[in-house]
């Protein structure tokens, strides 16, 4: 593999628990291990899904892309789903590019259970990320001068 010279190590202590996926935690890290697809996010918004494809070809074939859109507006919202046809390249992409820097914005790489129908859209309450949510609302109170305040899930 071309980078594998330039990147060792793995990221330890790090679990995250899709919220839409139905079984124990066993169920879901078997499924991740086996898995050939990856979630990417902290994509810049200007990023078109070409450069999505060149990017990963590098760790192997790609099955698909999967550009993750706005619910309200259908425009892209920073995420994404990538398919390989084997689970080698998908840890490849893990192992390598998680933390490139695209556009200055460094990426988050980590192993999807797989792509299920709807998974595409934003769940923030303006219909992109969450983290899109928490951005817009840190700017506001700090425009109006206003206090920051612990919001629901918003402000963290």
């Amino acid at each position: 593999m071309i980078l594998e010279k330039y990147f060792t190590g793995e990221r330890e202590g790090y679990f995250y628990r899709e919220k839409t996926f139905v079984g124990t935690d066993e169920e879901y890290i078997e499924a991740k291990k086996n898995s050939s697809t990856i979630f990417v996010s902290n994509i810049p918004t200007s990023v078109r899904e070409e450069r999505i494809w060149e990017l990963f070809l590098l760790c192997g074939d790609v099955k698909r892309v999967i550009m993750g859109l706005n619910r309200n507006t259908l425009r892209f919202c920073g995420f994404c789903f990538v398919e390989f046809y084997t689970v080698s390249s998908a840890d490849a992409a893990v192992r390598y590019v998680n933390g490139f820097r695209l556009d200055q914005s460094p990426l988050s790489i980590d192993k999807d259970y797989g792509f299920v129908e709807g998974r595409q859209y934003g769940r923030g309450v303006f219909g992109g990320r969450v983290k899109a949510d928490r951005m817009y609302l840190e700017d506001r109170h700090q425009r109006d001068g206003t206090k920051r305040r612990r919001q629901g899930r918003f402000l963290r």
